[in-house]
């Protein structure tokens, strides 16, 4: 059952519910600009940081077809449709956007995309599609020990600062009127550094439970 709903979600259902949450956004904001931010931040940021964690760092190795050594040819698409659904939930655009209001939305995002993501590889490494680096000798953990020991303060931070990214955007593109294109590659690579700290804080925080005195191993 576990490997079934795995492979439904990490191969199956990602490139069509990227096209599904695209219409989604359009339908509610009407704006295709911000449709398109939604989906390219959660796209670009699943590539570069999942791909410097498996392929640079070594602290992760996910097993399967349609691979790029370590990491899945369609990686940034296992992100993108899930976090910009979560978003959806979590945010309705017809509230008025304060200060306070944009908070609950940051809060409530990244709690929800934490139990989904610790979720989701708890049940990877029980049935061996994600192996996680641990440290040489160590007691053997649980998948939920494994994961929650570094997974759970990363998550929510990749939650919280996509949602807080977007919701940059949104006021920019859709309230502000600023459908343009330099204005999206702004608001992009703005994302992308504030997710960026989020995932460096995620990736540094497993490799210091990684490497200590030895070199790590796939566990």
């Amino acid at each position: 059952m576990k490997r079934a709903y795995l492979i439904l979600i990490d191969f199956v259902l990602p490139l069509p519910m990227t096209a599904v949450m695209y219409w989604l956004w359009y339908r509610r904001t009407g704006d295709g600009l911000f449709s398109l931010y939604v989906l390219a931040l959660g796209v670009l940021f699943g590539y570069i940081f999942p791909g410097i964690g498996t392929n640079i760092l070594h602290l992760w190795k996910f097993n399967g077809p349609f691979r790029i050594k370590n990491y899945f040819l369609h990686h940034g698409f296992l992100y993108a449709p899930y976090m910009a659904l979560v978003f959806y939930l979590v945010f309705a655009t017809d509230m008025p956007l304060t200060a306070e209001n944009m908070v609950r939305v940051v809060l409530c995002a990244g709690f929800v995309q934490c139990v989904l993501s610790c979720h989701h590889d708890t049940w990877g490494v029980a049935t061996g599609m994600i192996e996680i680096a641990t440290v040489p000798g160590a007691v053997k953990r649980s998948p939920v020990e494994v994961v929650t020991s570094f997974g759970v303060i990363g998550f929510w931070l990749v939650g919280a600062t996509y949602s807080a990214s977007c919701l940059m955007a949104y006021r920019a593109i859709v309230l502000g009127a600023r459908s343009d294109w330099a204005t999206f590659a702004l608001l992009l690579a703005g994302g992308l550094t504030l997710m960026g700290l989020a995932a460096l804080q995620h990736l540094f925080a497993q490799r210091a439970l990684v490497f200590g005195p030895g070199r790590a191993r796939k566990g």
